[in-house]
């Protein structure tokens, strides 16, 4: 996307992060993006097309922030914590704040299912090559990269949806932090 595009689609993640995914407005998008509703639509011809813009955008941002806060000359704890804490347990948390998070879930997995497969496909391909620098030592577990990275991707969408509480989703994570350092232990 280009820098047009994402300002939109953060102004259009906060916007539906106030006011819950229906009852956000093409004229609330436009007016928190500092932008005329012709100019979204010139952009996101339709309300589908600016969702996936704002999931693509949500994904997309925390990528880049995991890249720039965990180089791979990081330690392996604080880049997996790192990890973890931007791509669990940030999301996790704007969804608790967010009004109506279930018809979130609900729009997406209905109105841009497609896309949103398309979306997690990347998201997967992201975490492989997240892992790529323990790739020795997971296959010496007969583990792959791949093989993780989407365990891992499958587990972290499903954590998000159905945890409750801080300390439940904290406890899960802290349990995958030590799940991931055993499995990437280079001396064993």
């Amino acid at each position: 996307m280009d820098e047009r595009a994402c300002n939109i689609a953060a102004a259009g993640y906060a916007v539906i992060s106030q006011y819950g995914v229906r009852r956000a407005t093409m004229n609330d998008i436009a007016e928190a993006a500092g932008v005329s509703r012709q100019t979204v639509y010139n952009i996101f011809p339709n309300r589908e097309a600016l969702l996936v813009g704002v999931v693509r955008y949500h994904f997309d941002s925390k990528w880049q922030a995991i890249r720039e806060a965990c180089p791979v000359s990081d330690e392996r704890r604080d880049r997996f914590q790192q990890f973890m804490d931007k791509m669990v347990l940030e999301s996790w948390e704007s969804m608790q704040a967010m009004p109506h998070a279930d018809e979130l879930e609900l729009e997406l997995a209905t109105t841009i299912r497609e896309e949103l497969a398309e979306i997690h496909v990347e998201a997967k391909r992201n975490l492989c090559e997240f892992l790529l620098p323990y790739e020795a030592a997971l296959e010496r577990r007969a583990i792959t990269p791949r093989g993780l990275g989407e365990m891992l991707h499958h587990a972290i969408m499903g954590m998000k949806l159905s945890t409750t509480t801080r300390t439940e989703i904290e406890s899960v994570v802290d349990t995958m932090l030590s799940c991931l350092m055993a499995l990437t232990d280079p001396v064993d």
